[in-house]
């Protein structure tokens, strides 16, 4: 065995100092001959890439050599005292395989040579056929291509181990031979291992969805007739399981010189949760929570997509069902919104088993609901519908042992050529069912331009009703209240006016119901309150004798039952005017106490402990009321004008006055007969002991002015029409 020992060779940077460029040369030769003429043959290089640093005559050395490191390229002779052919070449590969290998060999051994090639060795070269520039090119090309290898080989594990990383399934698909390559990770995403997955392109288009394979189908055309580069598409793929999970898949097209694409490559991406929390997200926010059904949001888009067929195609034709259940309040408030909720859901259930499969079935929130009939033949299929929806609707249910009846109001607006937004077909249906609810409820409306009129004049009225609270538009009339026994005043009612700046006059029957509707009443009957005990407050001061009289204010249901701050307010309305409490009077009517008997009660008595008086106004009218009279604090019962305009007419409404004037004196409270027109009346009131009077035949309401005059009179006018001044008239 024989070794070089000289120093190696340095060449020269630039700047003067060494630079170390060669490559260590191990040469395994041996052949003494074929040895030193390698040698020679390095030694005349004039490019100092590479420089002999050992030479070995057997395969052991050169393995001991390689152990050492720090060699950069090998020469071998396969053919070697101790191994010969291919092993040779598998020994020194298999100890340094990032090391290239050029192989010597001679004339006759070059098929074992051009095997080594193929198993790994760089190149090479036949002994006696080799000079300097030879072997110096083909250990350069030797070294480049290995270079290349390394390269290749780091990229081609980052590529998998990115791959890894990104969980990502891999597809290679070569179209000229139909065949594609599909990663391990790509089988397994659809639950299949290496082996259940062939290698034909339709093993993956045969698993799409036949939904989503059309679009998926002409997004791959457009990428391989070159329209462009990149292959991104989304779709539902067939799971082992049998389900389907929403893939992304990302591509690039591979071309020829010709711009012909023949392959495509990329990846898989199983998207399928995000996909279905997207999904949930959507319908989350086009559905109501409680019943599932389809909410405003998607109710509109369906109406806008029925417009707009309506008018793409005239004789298109739907409806538009607005349904609201009557007395849902009562479920809720008696029973628990817990039983209200699982009301709603079986209202919800019933209705949708009207629709067919091109309709929509929509909640609005609370107890209302939307259906969209599209696609109808005419206003009588609407009008079956709703027929349909009342039978549903009033079977009863039974609910934690609760039996619950239900029915609803249903307002109905067809489809015209004049409604062009949504919200427009809302609402006339809603001016509808409002129709229907005044009706009587548990029936059905259907929209016309009259009921579109008096909306409009109503959302007007509303407007004017909201500025004349704010700045104070109203004003007050006082009707005397007269003690029959001496045709004394011994009070007033205040009662509220309207002077509309364009209509004139309007009547309270017209203002009060729409002032309770929006819950204006509350303000109003704030400054009622407050401008009333101011006024009496005032006219105590006009003289002596006048400490007896009591203003009468009528108070609504918002005020009585919404309006926690009521007793308060009270209170701290007298505490400012300086009226004492007895000389103010609360009038409710009988049918408002008799809506929640517990509530009014209560409240009531809390109004009572400040001092004030009740009065329970339009009595006679509630048959349900005697049994729960002795329940409420009341001091003075109005028997109802119906009843006293009645008398000359009815023997039944003399009795009704009779019993109720008897069953007053027997509970030690006061009555005013309302509404008395003429002295018959008033004398028939007197003979039957009645106590009080407020009506027209003594005086109708009386403006401020009036009333302060009236006070001011020590014999009053209406003193002369006392009953005995009646007689002589008849």
């Amino acid at each position: 065995m024989r070794h070089l020992v000289s120093p190696p060779r340095l060449a020269r940077g630039l700047g003067g100092s060494p630079v170390n460029h060669a490559a260590n040369v191990l040469l395994v030769e041996d052949n003494p001959g074929d040895a030193r003429l390698i040698q020679e043959m390095l030694a005349e290089s004039s490019q100092d890439q590479f420089r002999l640093w050992r030479q070995a005559d057997r395969l052991s050395s050169g393995l001991d050599f390689l152990d050492q490191g720090d060699i950069g390229m090998v020469l071998l002779d396969l053919s070697l005292p101790d191994s010969l052919g291919l092993d040779t070449f598998s020994s020194v590969f298999a100890r340094a395989p990032q090391v290239p290998i050029i192989v010597l060999t001679g004339t006759d051994d070059e098929v074992m040579a051009l095997s080594a090639v193929k198993t790994g060795a760089q190149d090479y070269l036949v002994k006696g056929h080799v000079d300097s520039n030879l072997l110096q090119r083909a250990m350069r090309y030797a070294l480049e291509r290995k270079q290349a290898e390394r390269a290749l080989r780091a990229s081609e594990e980052r590529y998998a181990l990115a791959a890894a990383g990104s969980n990502d399934g891999l597809w290679d698909w070569h179209l000229l031979q139909r065949q594609v390559y599909f990663s391990p990770r790509w089988k397994a995403m659809l639950g299949f291992s290496e082996q259940e997955v062939g290698a034909t392109e339709d093993e993956w288009l045969q698993r799409i969805h036949g939904e989503d394979l059309p679009e998926f189908r002409e997004r791959l055309g457009r990428c391989v007739a070159g329209q462009t580069d990149h292959l991104v598409a989304e779709y539902r793929m067939l799971h082992k399981d049998g389900s389907h999970h929403w893939m992304l898949c990302r591509g690039i097209a591979v071309r020829d010189a010709h711009g012909m694409t023949w392959r495509l490559a990329g990846s898989q991406t199983d998207i399928n949760e995000r996909k279905l929390a997207a999904q949930q997200l959507l319908h989350d926010a086009l559905h109501d929570s409680l019943t599932g059904l389809p909410n405003r949001a998607l109710l509109m888009e369906s109406l806008r997509r029925a417009l707009d067929r309506a008018q793409r195609h005239p004789e298109h034709m739907f409806a538009v069902l607005f349904i609201d259940l009557d007395r849902f309040k009562n479920v809720n408030d008696s029973l628990g919104h817990m039983v209200g909720d699982r009301f709603l859901i079986e209202c919800g259930r019933r209705l949708a088993l009207c629709c067919r499969p091109e309709d929509t079935l929509a909640r609005l929130g609370g107890d209302e609901f939307i259906l969209l009939l599209d696609d109808i033949s005419g206003e009588s299929d609407a009008i079956r519908v709703a027929e349909r929806v009342q039978a549903d609707l009033e079977k009863s249910l039974t609910i934690d042992g609760h039996v619950l009846s239900m029915s609803g109001s249903i307002g109905v607006a067809i489809s015209s050529p004049h409604y062009t937004q949504p919200e427009e077909l809302l609402r006339d249906a809603d001016t509808a069912m409002y129709r229907a609810k005044a009706q009587g409820k548990a029936c059905y409306s259907l929209f016309d331009a009259a009921m579109h009129a008096r909306a409009v004049a109503e959302l007007k009225m509303e407007a004017d009703l909201r500025r004349a609270v704010e700045q104070q538009g109203f004003h007050l009339d006082y009707q005397p209240v007269i003690a029959l026994g001496s045709g004394q005043l011994v009070g007033f009612e205040a009662l509220i006016r309207w002077h509309h700046p364009e209509l004139g006059p309007v009547a309270p029957a017209e203002f009060i119901p729409l002032a309770e509707e929006t819950g204006l009443i509350v303000a109003i009957g704030r400054w009622v309150l407050s401008t009333a005990c101011e006024q009496l407050a005032s006219w105590r001061s006009l003289g002596p004798g006048l400490g007896h009289v009591t203003i009468s204010v009528n108070l609504s249901s918002r005020q009585l039952f919404g309006n926690n701050d009521l007793v308060a307010q009270v209170a701290d309305t007298l505490r400012r005017t300086g009226l004492p409490a007895a000389n103010l009077k609360l009038e409710i009517t009988e049918s408002i106490l008799m809506a929640d008997v517990t509530a009014a009660s209560e409240k009531l008595r809390q109004l009572k402990g400040i001092g004030v008086r009740i009065s329970m106004d339009d009595f006679g009218t509630g048959y349900s009321s005697l049994s729960y009279l002795h329940r409420f604090p009341v001091d003075t019962l109005k028997i109802d004008q119906s009843f006293i305009r009645n008398m000359g007419k009815s023997a039944e409404a003399v009795a009704i006055v009779r019993a109720i004037l008897n069953l007053a004196q027997s509970l030690k409270m006061d009555v005013i007969a309302e509404g008395p027109e003429t002295a018959a009346e008033v004398q028939l009131l007197k003979s039957m002991d009645c106590p009080h009077v407020q009506g027209h035949y003594f005086s109708r309401p009386l403006s401020v002015q009036a009333a302060a005059s009236a006070l001011r009179q020590v014999d009053p006018v209406w003193r002369a029409k006392l009953p005995a001044a009646a007689g002589r008239e008849e």
